[in-house]
């Protein structure tokens, strides 16, 4: 009896954690390849690409939620004018207040909303360093951190193909040099530049956690631009508190 009654414990514990382990795949996402997916507090879906080692969100993040469930703020233009300096807020805003822009091309964050401690990254997933959009560009066959403009090769294999989203739609080769053999889809969803929204079509800027060293740390962070006439990943720099759009990476990245 005692046998049978430890053999029926053990049964119990190991389906105990093979229920656990699920339902922490669930919230994190199958992200071991591509065409794997993940989903945020939200429930948006994302799907993934592996890149090297790195494994990246294919769409602009469009969370509304911290990881936690508090709600981000959602900022306006006329907000963020009135309100940016020495606000260390995080804000969320849809591009020209259009849910229509936000579903296709995902939301704009400021800086601080980025580094939150309650964080907007799914579980499992967090924004990329500077140094992570160096790897991902370098891996690429670029060199990120050419002076003064970035590399000029391998934005384009990093741009969606086409005009449907970038460039003017009725000059099909105005989305230069766009392959997207990386398959990282980068998207231009613009972005909240000193309180006016800019280049959606145009270009696509992406935040770094990584804040640009200098006499006021408070001032401003890395981003990562593609842009619709050049093949260039530029390594740029933007306010905190403007508004751009973000990538999540995978914990398990190297």
């Amino acid at each position: 009896m005692k046998i049978r009654g430890m053999i029926l414990i053990m049964v119990f514990c190991l389906s105990f954690v093979f229920i656990i382990s699920c339902k922490k795949s669930d919230n994190s996402g199958t992200t071991s390849s591509s065409g794997s997916t993940v989903k945020d507090i939200d429930g948006n879906v994302y799907h993934t690409v592996t890149i090297g080692t790195q494994i990246w969100m294919v769409e602009n993040l469009k969370v509304t939620h911290y990881r936690n469930g508090d709600l981000i703020k959602v900022g306006t233009a006329a907000k963020m004018s009135a309100d940016s300096v020495g606000d260390t807020t995080g804000y969320v805003y849809a591009y020209d207040n259009s849910q229509a822009n936000a579903n296709v091309y995902g939301l704009l964050y400021n800086w601080y909303a980025v580094k939150d401690a309650l964080n907007v990254a799914p579980i499992g997933w967090h924004v990329a360093s500077d140094g992570e959009f160096t790897a991902l560009v370098d891996h690429l066959g670029g060199n990120y951190l050419l002076w003064p403009n970035g590399d000029t090769t391998v934005g384009g294999d990093m741009k969606e193909t086409g005009v449907v989203h970038w460039g003017n739609p009725s000059v099909p080769a105005s989305n230069v040099g766009a392959t997207n053999i990386s398959g990282w889809t980068g998207l231009p969803g613009g972005l909240l530049y000193q309180f006016v929204f800019n280049d959606l079509r145009t270009a696509g800027a992406w935040w770094t956690t990584t804040t640009v060293p200098g006499a006021n740390p408070l001032n401003e962070a890395y981003i990562l631009t593609l842009i619709y006439y050049t093949k260039n990943a530029t390594r740029a720099q933007s306010f905190k508190p403007d508004a751009c759009s973000i990538r999540c990476l995978n914990d398990k990245s190297k």
